[in-house]
């Protein structure tokens, strides 16, 4: 047997394995995701929650789902794991979440189950690390910035339909709109058979 043959196989076979590894982690990170949607919707999450204090409030089914999708796609579950994160309202996990999904070659290590584990341990401590103020307050300034941009939006948005002319009513009939030549036009014209086709 030639040795470019078996080099090719093993190639393959390697391939192989990993697109069926990596399709095994994309429906388990799905089946999770969806319990994690279920298990989510009913914890309170105070909206200064920091990344640990996050983390401490969920479910282990987020950590496992996004390990799962970062294994799945690699650097390009950077984005997937905002938006999934942005839909669940864990807005607190996706910095962290995206500098993770960012740096290759770390998917088969699972980083935010670590971190998951490492915040269940720290429970009980309430002690505030110069990096956990930091990231506590670059997230609380990212939010208001977010909330700030919503408010202008929905101010400009109503402005603009305040400045819409309205249409009078009367040119409203049976809801569709007629101009008032056409509106005067059709009383103008009596059906046949009207009182004065009638002989007395």
């Amino acid at each position: 047997m030639d040795i470019t043959a078996i080099q090719d196989i093993s190639l393959g076979n390697v391939l192989l394995v990993l697109a069926v590894c990596a399709g095994a982690a994309l429906v388990g990170a799905i089946g999770l995701l969806v319990a994690a949607a279920q298990q989510v919707a009913r914890i309170e999450i105070p909206e200064d929650a920091d990344f640990f204090e996050t983390l401490q409030l969920v479910p282990i089914t987020v950590p496992l789902a996004l390990d799962l999708l970062d294994m799945a796609f690699d650097i390009f579950s950077a984005p997937i794991s905002w938006i999934i994160l942005e839909l669940l309202g864990l807005q607190a996990l996706q910095l962290i979440t995206v500098f993770e999904g960012l740096l290759p070659g770390t998917q088969l290590i699972p980083t935010m189950t670590a971190a998951w584990l490492l915040a269940r341990a720290m429970r009980n401590r309430r002690r505030q690390s110069p990096l956990r103020g930091v990231l506590s307050d670059y997230q609380q300034m990212e939010r208001q910035a977010r909330l700030g941009e919503l408010r202008r939006r929905s101010v400009s948005l109503a402005d603009s339909y305040r400045r819409q002319p309205l249409l009078p009513p009367d040119n409203i009939v049976d809801g569709e709109i007629y101009e008032e030549e056409e509106f005067e036009d059709d009383f103008d014209m009596l059906p046949p058979g009207g009182p004065e086709d009638e002989e007395w």
